[in-house]
């Protein structure tokens, strides 16, 4: 194995919780996320904590290596011969991009209930059919889901070895967290190179050949769509009405389609809006964002107007990675950007790049307001770029983007 002289955050703990535990270790996440990464620093760390090295068995499913093993059967009694060859200990099997193998679902339950086989397992994959209902029947109540996101901006920091600053923050802003920028911040053009390459990787083999569309063209407007309105509330009929203008008739109907092959490769999140006061889900009127800010930024560009998206998107995506389940937050005719909730806990949060005039001020506070006067005492914020001390004004909190990031 090579070298890593780099970590990830998180790793300590699903070694912790999980190693060696009756349960499958699936790891989730959009390609180039640090899936791969992953499987290999949790590799390492456990020999270091005494295991053989013919205990640990790491195959791509994607390496040209690996080709003869896409079969289940052939792999199957590959993995065989490794336990075997262990002497009896336990292995420890990581399979990264699992879903390449035809067959792949009866595979890992078959070794999941060997009676020869002692394997702890951990997979992963690119795709959120990876836990379709098929899937779930197979392995019901046999496997955890560990989402694997793009760099924190802590771990950008870390990564970069860079100091905090707003710089450097700009940097995360625009570029994003994926693991495989690092050593190119000084360079745009191999940045937008990568990010294409991302991009196109991720709609050539995880959307467009997987769910066998046609209409590339079609799919790609929905996505630029979808950009260039981070943070608005979603409008397919509005999509629909521009292509029928051009003389490109698209239903509603073919729109989710897509979409939902785009979240299936975990490129967007939807994010529903939720009735605070009659304390429900709504159908309608959802938003979604992106896998990562990077993406956004080669989409569109970076450009002013565009900043109160990209940092709500920011925010999204962070707290997924802290374990909230999110929404928009709907109180009577006023919105909130996010309403999350953990362990039965609450936090909204509103996102707003400047509170420059009273204004903005006032329309920041207004649903959280409502909120306090409905009898919620759950904690509020209100996240900004202004570069000033945290303030609190009757139980709601205004502090700095990025030092609210760094305290997760």
């Amino acid at each position: 194995m090579k070298q890593i002289a780099l970590d990830r955050f998180g790793i300590d703990e699903i070694i912790s919780l999980y190693k060696d535990k009756s349960v499958i270790k699936v790891l989730q996440g959009i390609r180039r996320s640090g899936k791969s990464f992953m499987l290999e620093l949790l590799s390492r760390k456990i020999m270091k904590k005494g295991a053989a090295e013919n205990q640990i068995l790491l195959l791509n499913m994607e390496d040209f290596e690996n080709a003869e093993l896409l079969d289940a059967k052939k792999l199957y009694d590959f993995i065989k011969s490794k336990s075997e060859a262990a002497g009896g200990k336990k292995l420890y099997l990581f399979l990264d991009e699992v879903q390449e193998v035809s067959g792949w679902e009866k595979l890992v339950n078959s070794l999941y209930s060997s009676a020869t086989i002692d394997a702890d397992i951990y997979i992963t994959g690119s795709n959120a059919n990876l836990l379709s209902s098929e899937l779930a029947t197979y392995l019901s109540g046999r496997y955890v889901l560990i989402h694997v996101w793009p760099l924190s901006y802590r771990e950008f920091l870390y990564f970069n070895s860079e100091n905090d600053s707003a710089a450097a923050f700009r940097k995360f802003i625009e570029f994003g967290g994926f693991p495989g920028l690092k050593d190119m911040m000084e360079n745009p053009v191999q940045i937008r190179s990568y990010l294409e390459g991302i991009y196109s990787t991720v709609l050539l083999k995880d959307v467009i050949a997987r769910n066998r569309i046609r209409n590339t063209a079609v799919l790609e407007k929905i996505i630029l769509y979808i950009a260039d309105n981070t943070g608005n509330i979603f409008s397919a009929k509005r999509i629909s009405d521009f292509m029928k203008s051009g003389g490109r008739p698209l239903s509603v109907e073919t729109i989710y389609n897509d979409i939902k092959y785009l979240e299936n490769a975990l490129v967007l999140h939807k994010v529903p809006r939720y009735d605070v006061r009659g304390k429900k889900i709504l159908e309608t009127m959802e938003k979604y964002y992106l896998a990562d800010q990077g993406l956004l930024t080669f989409l569109h560009g970076y450009k002013d107007t565009y900043i109160n998206g990209i940092l709500e998107n920011i925010v999204f995506i962070e707290l997924l990675r802290r374990g909230y389940k999110v929404f928009i937050g709907k109180i009577g005719d006023m919105e909130i950007d996010f309403a999350a909730e953990k362990n039965g806990e609450k936090l909204y949060v509103q996102v707003a790049y400047l509170i420059g005039s009273e204004e903005t001020k006032k329309r920041e506070l207004r649903p959280l307001k409502s909120l306090l006067a409905l009898g919620d005492n759950f904690p509020k914020l209100i996240l900004t770029m202004d570069d000033l001390p945290p303030s609190n004004e009757n139980g709601i909190i205004r502090k700095n983007i990025r030092e609210w990031i760094l305290e997760g």
